[in-house]
C-alpha cells in the first residue's frame, strides 16, 4: 500500500464518519479506486486490533507484542510450521539432547546467525537472554522463574541449561525464548537495578531492536503504527516475492479496518472483527477469508476474591445463565464450545470435563444457595468498548443475567486498561471478556500458565484463582518423568479447577484472518502471533 494513499483513504473514513453520526441515514464511506494487487515500490500494509505496548521481546505477553518480537527476533526453538504443527523444533537452536535426569538440556547454537548489529549470535547471547528474562521478572519469565537452576555458555556455541527438577514442558516453552544481542545491549545500559548489568539494556531496548530477525525497526509510533525494514543480512536469506517492508497499523474502528481490506489499501487485517464482517468479506472478490481451528480459549475469568463473585453459587448461577447457544453460533459463528480452560484440540485437555449448558432453573437454585440471596445483586462485566464483538457479548450476559436477578454493570474499556486493572485483586471487576492464544505448544500453557499462584497478576488470571492442592499438582505435573503421568496430572488439575468455576468458559473459537488473494503462504499453527511472522509471507502478482 502506499502510505499517501492510506491517509487519503482514512481521511475520507474520518469525514464519512462523522456525517453518519449527524445525520439521521445510513452514509455509505467512500475510497477511492485501488488496484488489485500492489504497486513494486509498495510495503505491506498489516492492519491490527491494539497498539503495542512494548518491544522488549523479556516483556512482551499478547498478539501485537509477540508479532513484534517473531519480526524483530529469533526464538531459541520455533513450531514446526513446515509440517503444519505447532511442535517445537530447533530454530537459533540446531539441535539438542537430554540427559537421564531428564534436568539437563545441552544445546548446540547455529554458526550462521549474524545480529542486526553485525555481531555474531552466540551461546553467551542465549545465556544473557535467559538470565535478562529471569531478571526482569516480566512477560513470559513466569515459565522459567523457579525451574532454572543455571544456563552456560561451556563454549562459543554450546549452551547447557540445567533445570531444578525435570520440567515437562521446557522446549516448549523456548519458543518464547527470543534471542538479544547481548554486546548490544551492555554497551547501551544504563544505570539500574540489576548489578553488574545496570538496567539491563531496558532504556534502550524500549525504543530500539536489538534482535537477529528478518526485519529491522524503522520506526515506532506507539499511538499509531509500527514500521518494519528487511534485514537483508538475515541468515535464511531472501527471495524475490518476500515482504521487504510491512507495516503494522492500529485501527479499532471495524468499518474503517473491512473498508481498506476492500479497497486494497490494506493487505491483511486481523481477527478481531465480528464474525459477521468475516462472512461479508468472504463473498468480496479479491478477499480470501481464512478459517482455522483454534487452540484457543474464549472466557470470562470470574474474580474469586471480590463480592459477590467471591461466593461459588454466584459463579455457578452466573455460569448456568449464560446462552451458550446465541454465543456459539450467532456472535463467534462456527466455534467449538470450551470444556474447560485447555482447548479441546490440545494433547493433554481432560475428556472428564464437559462444556456448561445454559440453565436457568439450576442457576435460580445456585444464587437462591449463595450468601446474597435475598440481596440485590450487581456485578461489574469488563469489556473492549471498540470490538463489536465483545460489544455483543455485553449485551448478552446483560440480558441473561437479568432472567435470573443479577444486575450487570457495563465497563467497556482500552485493552491496556484491562492488563492494569488484571494486575490486583481489587481493580479487576468481576467479569472479564478474554480470549487467550496458546502461549506455547503444551498443556502446562493453560493450566499452570493461568491457575497456579505463580501466574496471577496477568490477564489470563483474571480469576484470582488460589489453591493449595492445585498448585501442588501443577508443580507435580512439571516434574513428572513420564508423559503418562505428566498428562494424569495436569487432566486432574483441570477437574479440580473447573468444579469450583473461576470462569464462564465460552469456546475454542474458530480463528479468522483476512487479506488480499495475492498474498500467499498464510499459515496459522494455533501458536499466538507466530502466523503474523511476514518472512514467511509471499505475494504473488
Amino acid at each position: 500500500m502506499k502510505i499517501s494513499n492510506l491517509k487519503k483513504m482514512l481521511a475520507i473514513l474520518t469525514v464519512s464518519t462523522i456525517i453518519t453520526a449527524c445525520g439521521t441515514g445510513a452514509a455509505t464511506p467512500t475510497t477511492p479506486n485501488a488496484p488489485t494487487t500492489p504497486a513494486a515500490d509498495d510495503g505491506f500494509l498489516y492492519v491490527a486490533q491494539q497498539l503495542v505496548g512494548t518491544i522488549d521481546p523479556a516483556q512482551i505477553k499478547d498478539e501485537t507484542e509477540v508479532l513484534t518480537a517473531i519480526n524483530l527476533y529469533d526464538p531459541l526453538f520455533y513450531p514446526d510450521m513446515e509440517n503444519d504443527s505447532m511442535a517445537p523444533v530447533p530454530f537459533v537452536a540446531e539441535s539438542y539432547t537430554v540427559d537421564d535426569s531428564a534436568k539437563v538440556y545441552t544445546m548446540k547454537i547455529r554458526k550462521d546467525i549474524t545480529f542486526q548489529s553485525g555481531n555474531k549470535l552466540k551461546a553467551a547471547d542465549v545465556v544473557y537472554s535467559m538470565e535478562r528474562m529471569i531478571a526482569i521478572n516480566k512477560g513470559f519469565a513466569w515459565l522459567w522463574s523457579g525451574v532454572l537452576d543455571s544456563a552456560k555458555a561451556t563454549d562459543e556455541y554450546t549452551v547447557v541449561f540445567t533445570l531444578k527438577n525435570p520440567y515437562a514442558p521446557f522446549v516448549s516453552t523456548l519458543t518464547q525464548l527470543f534471542i538479544v544481542d547481548s554486546e548490544l545491549l551492555k554497551a547501551n545500559k544504563a544505570a539500574g537495578d540489576f548489578g553488574d548489568n545496570g538496567d539491563y539494556g531496558l532504556a534502550y531496548i524500549a525504543e530500539n531492536a536489538a534482535g537477529s530477525g528478518p526485519y529491522k525497526l524503522a520506526k515506532w509510533d506507539r499511538q499509531s503504527y509500527i514500521d518494519f525494514v528487511a534485514f537483508e543480512g538475515y541468515w535464511r536469506g531472501w527471495k524475490d516475492n518476500q515482504i521487504k517492508k510491512a507495516q503494522m497499523l492500529t485501527i479499532t474502528e471495524e468499518a474503517t479496518v473491512k473498508t481498506l481490506l476492500v479497497s486494497g489499501e490494506a493487505d491483511m487485517i486481523h481477527q478481531w472483527l465480528a464474525v459477521s464482517a468475516y462472512q461479508e468479506l468472504k463473498s468480496t472478490s479479491g478477499v480470501v477469508v481464512a478459517e482455522d481451528p483454534s487452540a484457543k480459549l474464549q472466557y470470562f475469568p470470574m474474580n474469586m476474591q471480590k463480592a459477590p463473585t467471591d461466593d461459588i453459587n454466584v459463579r455457578q448461577a452466573i455460569a448456568y445463565a449464560i446462552d451458550y447457544t446465541t454465543a456459539l453460533e450467532d456472535i463467534l459463528g462456527n466455534s467449538v464450545a470450551a470444556a474447560g480452560a485447555v482447548p479441546v484440540v490440545v494433547p493433554g485437555a481432560s475428556e472428564n470435563v464437559k462444556p456448561v449448558t445454559r440453565d436457568l432453573e439450576k442457576a435460580k437454585a445456585a444464587l437462591a444457595a449463595s450468601k446474597y440471596a435475598g440481596k440485590e445483586v450487581k456485578v461489574t462485566f469488563m469489556y473492549l468498548g471498540e470490538n463489536a464483538q465483545q460489544r455483543q457479548f455485553a449485551q448478552l450476559v446483560a440480558a441473561n443475567l437479568s432472567e435470573i436477578g443479577i444486575t450487570v454493570e457495563q465497563m467497556p474499556v482500552s485493552w491496556a486498561q484491562v492488563t492494569e486493572a488484571a494486575s490486583k485483586p481489587d481493580t479487576t471487576p468481576n467479569l472479564t471478556v478474554i480470549s487467550d492464544s496458546l502461549k506455547y505448544p503444551h498443556v502446562d500453557s493453560h493450566t499452570y500458565g493461568i491457575y497456579h499462584s505463580s501466574a496471577k497478576g496477568s490477564y489470563r488470571s483474571m480469576s484470582w484463582f488460589l489453591d493449595a492442592e492445585v498448585d501442588q499438582i501443577l508443580t507435580d505435573a512439571r516434574k513428572a518423568a513420564t508423559e503418562e503421568e505428566q498428562m494424569s496430572l495436569y487432566k486432574k488439575s483441570q477437574e479440580l479447577v473447573t468444579a469450583k468455576f473461576p470462569a464462564v468458559y465460552l469456546a475454542n473459537p474458530t480463528h479468522y484472518l483476512a487479506y488480499r488473494d495475492y498474498v500467499k503462504d498464510y499459515n496459522y499453527t494455533g501458536l499466538m502471533g507466530y502466523d503474523l511472522a511476514f518472512y514467511g509471507l509471499t505475494i504473488q502478482k
